[in-house]
């Protein structure tokens, strides 16, 4: 279930933008820490940080 979603521009940071059904799939909050992980050069991999 792949979505396509633009990088936004803030400040000089770049956000990547999560479509709301993903979010509740992983139960996500604003505030949720995910950690992004470069999987090779066309890919990553975001992993929940359970606190």
């Amino acid at each position: 279930m792949g979505k396509i979603v633009k990088l936004r521009k803030s400040g000089k940071s770049l956000i990547i933008t999560m479509p709301k059904s993903i979010a509740e799939m992983f139960n996500l909050k604003e505030g949720s820490q995910l950690e992004i992980e470069p999987f090779n050069s066309t890919s990553m991999q975001l992993k929940i940080k359970v606190l």
